[in-house]
């Protein structure tokens, strides 16, 4: 189905900008996790690809918790937030990849997070063994200084560095941060902004070497304050701009998996429920979206280190996108937690593939969609796995 973008004012803009400086830490609850990240998308010559880079400051509740093998103390539901600065612990974690290889841990730093208007701060001191020197590791998101509404971000770790800004043209829903979800209940709630196409440029120090790179990216921040569940999730972009999604939360014998691996059986691997099936077509300028509300993401298994996915959504009204999501990379972070007074732990994961567009073919508003009309398309697929109790 597809529907016009409106336009909003500079004040909408900033009362939803305002809320990525909160976690809204009244709604918290044991089940509680914050995240603030980003996905880069450099531009490459066949477009927004094959580079990808992920940044993110995240909290999980907990007194103690596992992130990524890190021991660390989780977000304190009792703490006091005062002169309107909220301190808890975090992790900062970055990657980076290309079509050759995946570097995981460019950073992966635990801190002490600071968060207030207009800022997040999760900074440590830490040793160089190479030299006994102390440097900062860690990251940091701030409202940028030179622009109406922006966003400034600083991470380093023991793998790499990055230094960069990113912002929004603020012409529409797509290219300013829109409050994508609101919802508070007794049993729990989400609270979503995200920033769905962004331009970057910066400074990155990197496994392969220093670049300045440039694109576009995706910015979300999110409050979960329910149990991390399983999901699939799509973003993607072509050379224009043009972007597309697809998210589908899901149970299944997956809830239950531990570390990474799979099912011998492919049936039992897609063996899935949806709990909701969405998707959208984002046109390169931004002023108008055609949503699907029927959307399947299965993973195909071959000889390749990782699982291929074959995607395909549709409306009903003659709109539909199908393509194979190629993965040529795979990133993974996951959270363990003590539960049930010790006896056991939940844990949960997601993993991140960073996949091409391969068997493209669609038609949306009568246009029809493959490589030759699009370009070449690239993207990030996360599945999720375990539960996060």
């Amino acid at each position: 189905m597809s529907k016009d973008v409106s336009t909003r004012s500079l004040v909408d803009h900033q009362r939803v900008f305002d809320r990525i400086w909160t976690q809204l830490p009244a709604q918290q609850n044991r089940t509680s996790s914050s995240w603030w990240w980003f996905i880069l998308f450099p531009e490459g010559e066949e477009g927004y690809g094959p580079e990808q880079l992920m940044f993110s400051i995240a909290a999980r509740a907990g007194d103690q918790i596992r992130v990524n093998d890190i021991s660390m103390p989780g977000l304190d539901l009792d703490r006091s937030i005062k002169n309107g600065v909220d301190e808890f612990s975090a992790i900062s974690v970055g990657w980076y990849g290309d079509d050759e290889a995946v570097h995981e841990g460019v950073v992966n730093q635990p801190a002490t997070a600071r968060l207030s208007d207009g800022s997040i701060s999760a900074w440590a001191d830490s040793k160089n063994s190479e030299d006994g020197e102390h440097a900062k590791r860690g990251g940091e998101i701030r409202a940028s200084t030179d622009r109406e509404l922006g966003l400034e971000a600083h991470f380093a770790g023991a793998g790499g560095e990055a230094k960069f800004e990113a912002w929004g043209a603020l012409d529409n829903r797509v290219d300013s941060p829109v409050q994508a979800m609101d919802t508070d209940t007794v049993a729990g709630g989400m609270d979503l902004v995200a920033w769905r196409r962004m331009q970057f440029e910066g400074e990155f120090d990197l496994p392969d070497g220093p670049e300045h790179l440039e694109g576009i990216c995706y910015f979300q921040r999110v409050c979960l304050n329910l149990p991390l569940f399983p999901w699939k999730w799509i973003w993607a972009f072509f050379p224009d701009g043009t972007a597309f999604s697809a998210f589908i939360p899901f149970l299944g014998p997956q809830l239950l998996r531990q570390g990474y691996n799979f099912f011998d059986s492919k049936r039992l691997e897609r063996s899935t429920i949806p709990i909701r099936q969405s998707a959208l077509w984002d046109s390169a300028t931004g002023d108008q979206l055609v949503e699907f509300d029927s959307a399947t993401i299965e993973p195909v298994f071959d000889d390749d280190p990782h699982p291929h996915f074959e995607v395909e959504v549709s409306d009903g009204e003659g709109n539909y996108v199908e393509f194979t999501a190629t993965s040529y990379g795979h990133a993974r972070n996951y959270i363990d937690r003590s539960i049930l007074g010790g006896l056991t732990e939940s844990h949960w994961s997601y993993n991140e593939y960073l996949f091409r567009m391969d068997d493209l073919k669609g038609e949306v508003e009568g246009r029809s969609i493959d490589k030759e009309t699009v370009g070449q398309g690239f993207g990030t697929l996360e599945y999720a796995c375990g539960l996060g109790l």
